[in-house]
């Protein structure tokens, strides 16, 4: 009797694992923050960042200092940097893979970043 009480449990458990629900994580951008010190392409440092795709994304330390943003991945997304950290003042012209936006020859300050997927016309 014990030992069908314990498969009786071991098969439920199982059963509610199964049917629980997994967290997929969200997905994401790959961006790279490219950043002039002293003048027109002389100089110049890099950080790869991660952006949610989909809410407003603001990184005051990232995105303190920008001249040019790639998008490395994925193929199916576009990014828009905006002067605002809340998604709001057009900052510059929205990069996908290999079409970065280049905002300026120094560096200047964008306030967030929205990158959301491509929809296919």
């Amino acid at each position: 009797m014990r030992a069908a009480s314990f498969a009786v449990l071991a098969t439920t458990a199982a059963t509610l694992a199964s049917a629980t629900p997994t967290c997929a994580a969200p997905p994401t951008a790959t961006v790279v923050v490219e950043t002039a010190h002293g003048g027109a392409f002389n100089d110049r440092t890099n950080v790869t960042i991660s952006v949610p795709v989909g809410p407003v994304y603001a990184n005051g330390e990232a995105l303190a200092a920008v001249s040019t943003l790639y998008l490395l991945g994925p193929d199916t997304v576009t990014c828009s940097p905006f002067k605002a950290q809340d998604g709001t003042v057009n900052g510059g012209l929205p990069f996908t893979v290999g079409h970065p936006s280049l905002l300026s020859t120094n560096s200047v300050v964008v306030g967030s970043l929205i990158c959301t997927p491509l929809t296919l016309a």
